[in-house]
């Protein structure tokens, strides 16, 4: 997987270079930029039980279209596997796009590409360091300048994990998300 992300880097790279002499850029004009943070809510299912995450996010906004920022989310109740408590957490870069920023319903796209961790309580053995990919779309509801919230869905794509009672498929999975945001759009 990484030896194809790295071709499509450079692929991607490179077209500006046999496109032609005039030079492209992906953001032109005058640059406006802003950026907000705040908690996120998720609802999903781990090992087939219904679990809630806990986390936040923030981000840099250019030109109120493009996000890169990133996010950091935890198991916050118990789920067990086995009679022992199941810890799982994870986080990484964030990116999105921002359709219609100015209209008072818009939508976002955003992915998440990250790690994190796969742990029991009291367990000797460790954890396991687990890839996470996690792409998500909202609806945003503008409440003020400073304020405002997403509802969405996203799907997290969980690998690496070796720790026995769970799975890669176990971790992975629906979510339902409330976004609170704030900041300067």
């Amino acid at each position: 997987m990484k030896k194809t992300l790295i071709v499509a880097v450079l692929i991607v790279a490179a077209v500006p270079c046999i496109a032609g002499a005039q030079e492209q850029t992906l953001i032109s004009g005058e640059l406006e930029s802003g950026g907000y943070g705040g908690p996120v809510i998720k609802l999903s299912g781990v090992n087939n039980e219904l679990s809630l995450f806990m986390g936040g996010r923030g981000g840099w906004i250019i030109n109120h279209s493009f996000i890169i920022g990133g996010g950091g989310y935890g198991l916050a109740n118990d789920i067990f596997v086995s009679s022992k408590k199941l810890g799982f957490g994870y986080g990484g870069l964030e990116l999105g796009y921002v359709f219609f920023s100015d209209s008072l319903l818009h939508f976002t796209l955003h992915s998440l590409i990250g790690f994190g961790g796969v742990a029991f309580e009291d367990d000797a053995a460790g954890s396991d360091e687990v890839f996470v990919l996690e792409p998500e779309a909202t609806v945003v509801l503008n409440i003020s300048r400073f304020f405002r919230i997403a509802a969405g869905v996203s799907y997290r794509f969980v690998t690496g994990v070796t720790a026995s009672g769970v799975s890669d498929a176990s971790l992975s999975g629906l979510s339902g998300l409330l976004v609170f945001k704030f900041g300067s759009f």
